[in-house]
């Protein structure tokens, strides 16, 4: 905001400083004399002005870094299955098959 004050001001000042102030406060004498001097005043403070403009406009670059966020890995705990001994079974027919019963 500052630095639009800033500016407006200036160019008013340079925008007074480039009106054709001959025609104002005097009497009419015929066509316009054209004064091709009138161009160093408001060079000068354009100058001035551009140079206020150009040394407010440069900042600093701040880079910032990204945050670093650490989580840690969930832990899964697997239940090993508790299991019985094996048992040995004949069937009638005479085939014999182990088994066990296992839980988690």
């Amino acid at each position: 905001m500052k630095k639009i004050l800033i500016a407006l001001s200036l160019f008013a000042v340079v925008g007074t400083a480039s009106a054709q102030w001959h025609h104002h406060h005097r009497p009419y004498y015929g066509p316009t004399v054209v004064y091709r001097d009138n161009w160093v005043a408001p060079l000068i403070l354009g100058g001035i002005a551009g140079a206020v403009i150009a040394n407010q406009s440069q900042q600093s670059v701040v880079v910032q870094q990204p945050p670093v966020v650490v989580q840690q890995s969930p832990v899964y705990v697997q239940r090993q299955p508790v299991c019985t001994e094996w048992k040995e079974i004949q069937q009638p027919d005479g085939t014999i098959y182990r088994e066990r019963s296992c839980t988690q």
